[in-house]
């Protein structure tokens, strides 16, 4: 058992250092992070516990008050995915019972340490007391949190979040399941009771090691994606099939316009009225949660029916709010600073800006600005005629 503790451990901190310093930061990730935290030092407790602490009673039955914050964590996982603009202060209370267990562990172990021997009674009224505790809590929030995911399995939620939410939710629950079967061998063979404890422990050690796995493979998993979404945005070359008779739209057009003209319009409207895309850190995940709309249903819209990957889609608009900036600023006569357009547009950099810019336009920024100057001093000569 030791080597499961030590060997869940340490992949829980790898799998922290995977989600801190190469994933791209959210609020969401955050929850993950926490959940590695609290697993990593759960296994870190007991693995000191195990080889250090001679009492037996103590290495064999008394439980830490870490595992309340697992299906907590869980759960506000799943609505922050789920829920648009969630808040996870708006749920503190979900961590009521972790405070109260730790509370009581902290108590418990001073009073131990204060007596300098076990006190067999106070061990099982904590032992009774936490067990409640943690099957409540562990059985709530992740039925809970598989609840959430499958009512918005097509809506928000793409695929590897939701794998990797119901997957975690199942292990939590199977950890849960060991505390029932546990009380059942312990009151059919009381005899065997050391080995039961250690057996049923083992099992749910080797359950944390394997949701620390999931979280890997999920943030590889995202890790890869968000590669393939970059590299994306420098591809801007049709596809042979995507050329077409004006006059004859071919089936596959014909089916997109059926499929996707009031969806498209919904996100279109919804992008150009609240200016989604002045947002520098804009991605398809986002809009896909800002506009109600499935991913993947964006993406095949953008590629299939509109013939534009999405940063494409995107710098236009911010393009045509940056024209209408300058050609403000020109009419008004006041300075213009490219830049600080640019920034006000929504685009993050220089070169992302000049590069789109030359792309979409044609033209460089100040090539553009210069032929604008032109066109408006001639029209002013022609009207003063």
């Amino acid at each position: 058992m030791q080597y499961i503790v030590i060997i869940g451990a340490f992949q829980a901190l790898v799998a922290l250092w995977l989600l801190q310093f190469r994933e791209r930061k959210s609020p969401s990730n955050y929850l993950f992070i926490c959940l590695l935290s609290a697993i990593a030092v759960h296994l870190i407790i007991k693995f000191v516990i195990f080889n250090f602490i001679p009492d037996k009673s103590i290495r064999q039955q008394m439980n830490t008050f870490i595992g309340a914050s697992y299906g907590p964590l869980i759960y506000l996982y799943a609505l922050s995915k789920t829920k648009k603009e969630f808040s996870v202060t708006s749920k503190w209370y979900a961590f009521i019972p972790l405070f109260i267990l730790m509370i009581g562990y902290l108590t418990v172990s001073c009073v131990f340490f204060v007596l300098n021997h076990v006190d067999q009674k106070l061990l099982d009224l904590y032992n009774d007391f936490s067990l409640i505790v943690l099957f409540t809590v562990n059985l709530y929030y992740p039925l809970k949190s598989i609840v959430i995911i499958n009512k918005n399995q097509f809506k928000t939620l793409e695929k590897t979040e939701y794998n990797a939410i119901a997957r975690i939710s199942h292990c939590i629950l199977f950890m849960e399941c060991g505390v029932i079967i546990s009380k059942t061998l312990l009151y059919l063979y009381p005899e065997e009771s050391q080995l039961i404890n250690i057996s049923i422990r083992t099992v749910a050690y080797f359950l944390l090691l394997v949701i620390c796995l999931i979280i890997v493979r999920k943030s590889l998993t995202t890790e890869i994606s968000h590669f393939q979404e970059i590299s994306s945005q420098h591809n801007f070359k049709i596809p042979v099939n995507q050329y077409f008779d004006k006059e004859k739209p071919s089936l596959n057009t014909v089916d997109y316009e059926i499929k996707f003209s009031e969806l498209w319009q919904k996100m279109d409207q919804s992008v150009r009225q609240k200016q989604l895309y002045r947002d520098c850190d804009l991605n398809l995940d986002q809009l896909a949660l800002k506009t109600e709309i499935n991913k993947y249903q964006i993406s095949e819209m953008l590629n299939g029916y509109k013939h534009k990957p999405f940063y494409r889609y995107i710098n236009e608009y911010r393009i045509e709010y940056f024209k209408n900036m300058v050609e403000k600023a020109i009419q008004e006569n006041r300075n213009i600073n490219f830049l600080s357009f640019a920034y006000e547009a929504g685009f993050k950099s220089k070169s992302s800006f000049n590069r789109y810019f030359k792309d979409i336009i044609g033209k460089t920024p100040s090539e553009y600005y210069k032929n604008l100057i032109t066109i408006n001093k001639q029209q002013t000569f022609e009207i003063n005629i």
